[in-house]
């Protein structure tokens, strides 16, 4: 069990390597899209007939985007949102009973982002987008694409904690991505002692 989390968290690594620099371009094209969405509208529309009106639109479809391919990155490194309160005061077996609770939770989340995902996909694919004309599949795929990516890394966070390798919540700490500390003067080090 522990190879094969060994082996998933090798590709885990990779893939939210490429997916971090792909996340990069994403932002540098839409914080370009919004500038030249500003530009056009208190600058150029100002001195010619020229309009930009695709660029709304691709804004927010980039937004999109930059969400669910970083889900994925945020259930690896344990970033998501959590209320701790319970899970500080419960003793290991408690902690593993709220894990597989959670988890379990997350599962059913999971099937149906990537289930009805796929509904959606169907759907629409005769139908593409008013002003790009991005087709029906490729509109819709983030939500699946994000789903499927925290779907892995879910079940890698899985194996590691069956296998050992990883504590129940805490697996972001050790799984070696991204390379950053927290820093300093967070909550927790001004907490005072008790």
């Amino acid at each position: 069990m522990r190879k094969l989390y060994h082996c998933m968290n090798g590709i885990s690594n990779l893939a939210s390597k490429l997916l971090v620099w792909f996340i990069i371009l994403l932002v540098c094209a839409c914080t370009a899209t919004v500038a030249l969405q500003v530009a056009n509208r208190y600058i150029i529309v100002k001195i010619s007939d020229i309009s930009f009106s695709w660029t709304d639109e691709l804004s927010r479809w980039l937004m999109i985007n930059i969400c669910y391919f970083t889900i994925g990155i945020c259930v690896r490194e344990g970033s998501m949102a959590q209320v701790d309160l319970i899970y500080k005061h419960l003793r290991k077996g408690g902690r593993m009973f709220l894990y597989c609770l959670t988890r379990l939770l997350m599962a059913i989340v999971l099937f149906i982002g990537i289930y009805y995902g796929l509904y959606i996909l169907n759907l629409r694919a005769p139908i593409s987008s008013t002003m790009l004309s991005i087709p029906g599949r490729l509109y819709y795929a983030p939500p699946v694409i994000g789903s499927i990516l925290m779907a892995y890394e879910w079940i890698t966070e899985i194996v590691g904690v069956v296998s050992g390798e990883l504590e129940p919540f805490e697996g972001g700490a050790k799984r070696g991505f991204p390379e950053h500390e927290e820093p300093a003067g967070s909550i927790e080090d001004e907490a005072p002692n008790a």
